[in-house]
């Protein structure tokens, strides 16, 4: 009895040393290089003694080979923004911070450019000098001292080449500068201390046209023979008042030549209307072409606000600006000169044109007002200029009053101070975090502006001498309209 015991117990012993030395020889001999089996991750296929699969992959078991060289692997640790692409200093790492955070703002621009206004293309005339006023199209405040408020021109009795009829002076009202396409860029970004913006904008070139299509002075039509001299023609149209001339009208529907007159002063003197007084007539066409130009750049600089969580900002803007207006007139007609004996009429074309070019600079100050709820932003700001203006203006002619008047080429330059006003309002709208819409309404008013239509000095020295000038005048001009656009932000 004593002895089975420890029979037993030795051969429980042996048993179990034996067990681990047998499934240690199925694994088979490490291999060449001398690693090791890979971990706890590591598991034995049964159709495959000897080999091991596991991660990482690089550490799985191989079958024995011949020995050989250790393996070498090479790991590089990057970084995870490379800026610029190289080992960036100071500047470096400034440049790439200041432009990760730049954004840029894009917008379409329907603008109106302010109108002349109310005034005659021609001389001042004489006060209180027209005679037989239509009353349906009054000279309006004629009479009163300074420049004229006119209404569509003036209307008074006029002979030309011996044919009696009603002329018209060709008027400012007839202009409209409306619906003017453009397109505005502005790109800012961070810099110390707050944000600086540059922007600039161009409005198409626009042209608006008044052509004088009333003149009928040698045209009859239907069966009315009109006396010798009249200028009666037969038309379709109501009557014009019999005020308006001086002798009876020919049929029911008949109706007095049309002139188109332009005032002219004589060695400087203003001259009344009349039927006879001194100015330049057209008695086959007229027509005359306003063209407006203008475009803009600006750059600011925005501090950065003391409390950016507070649902309203308030931020001072400083900087300065530049804007270039500039416009033209271009004058152009026909009309019967009368030469020789017997005289014999021959067709004129005259030409009047002038430009004036604005170059309008200085500092500018201002202030940024906004609110800010979620995604959406609203926002004002007004800025004021108090700037130079140096500008220049021109003016050409030629067969003013008869083939033989000396053409003229004048020029004129000038510089002047000139304030300027700047208002927007604004709202955006975040589509994304990087995307977001755009509208504004914008208001800008530039005094001291020289323009085209007022420089002109209608002035001649004799019938048939013309001595035009050019005059220093200034006058305000406005541009003002919707803006539409979007915004990116890098």
């Amino acid at each position: 009895m004593t002895g089975r015991i420890p029979f037993g117990l030795l051969t429980m012993l042996t048993a179990l040393v034996c067990a681990p030395i047998h499934a240690q020889d199925r694994m088979g001999p490490p291999s060449g290089n001398g690693v090791e089996p890979a971990g706890f991750h590591a598991f034995q296929e049964a159709d495959s003694p000897g080999q091991y699969h596991g991660i990482p992959l690089d550490y799985q078991r191989k079958p024995a080979g011949p020995p050989g060289p250790k393996p070498t692997t090479i790991y590089e640790e990057l970084p995870d923004d490379q800026g610029l692409g190289f080992d960036e200093g100071p500047l470096g790492r400034m440049l790439t911070d200041t432009f990760r955070h730049a954004w840029f703002r894009g917008e379409y621009l329907l603008w109106n450019i302010s109108a002349p206004g109310h005034g005659i293309l021609g001389a001042q005339p004489q006060n209180g000098s027209v005679t037989a006023v239509n009353a349906l199209n009054p000279y309006s405040n004629y009479g009163a001292p300074g420049p004229q408020n006119l209404v569509n021109g003036v209307l008074f009795a006029r002979t030309v080449n011996t044919v009696q009829g009603v002329a018209t002076t060709p008027g400012l009202d007839n202009f409209s500068i409306n619906n003017l396409n453009g397109f505005r860029g502005t790109f800012g970004m961070p810099v110390p201390t707050g944000a600086l913006e540059i922007s600039s904008f161009v409005l198409q070139s626009s042209s608006d046209t008044y052509n004088g299509g009333n003149i009928n002075a040698n045209v009859y039509e239907g069966n009315v023979s009109p006396g010798v001299g009249t200028g009666f023609i037969q038309v379709q149209k109501t009557a014009v008042p019999a005020v308006l001339g001086t002798f009876p009208l020919v049929g029911s529907n008949a109706q007095e030549a049309q002139f188109i007159t332009q005032p002219v002063l004589v060695n400087g003197v203003p001259q009344a209307l009349t039927a006879t007084s001194p100015g330049l007539d057209y008695d086959v066409s007229y027509k005359a072409r306003l063209t407006t130009f203008a475009w803009g750049a600006e750059a600011n600089y925005v501090p950065d606000t003391p409390d950016p969580n507070s649902l309203f900002q308030f931020r001072p803007v400083f900087g300065a600006r530049y804007f270039n207006f500039r416009d033209s007139l271009d004058q152009f007609g026909q009309y019967n000169f009368s030469s020789g004996t017997p005289a014999v009429n021959s067709v004129i074309s005259r030409s009047i044109d002038s430009a004036a070019t604005n170059n309008i600079f200085g500092p500018q100050v201002g202030v940024r007002a906004e609110a800010m709820h979620s995604r959406f932003l609203f926002g004002v700001e007004p800025k004021i200029m108090l700037g130079m203006n140096t500008w220049q203006s021109t003016l050409n002619t030629s067969n003013v009053l008869s083939p033989t008047d000396p053409a003229q080429s004048l020029v004129q330059k000038g510089t002047t101070f000139t304030p300027l006003f700047d208002a927007k309002f604004y709202s955006n709208v975040a589509v994304t975090k990087n995307f977001s819409a755009y509208i504004a309404y914008n208001y800008i008013w530039a005094g001291q502006v020289n323009r085209s239509y007022n420089d002109i000095q209608y002035n001649i020295l004799n019938a048939n001498h013309s001595n035009f000038g050019l005059l220093r005048n200034y006058s305000g001009a406005t541009l003002q309209g919707l803006s539409f656009g979007c915004e990116f932000r890098y």
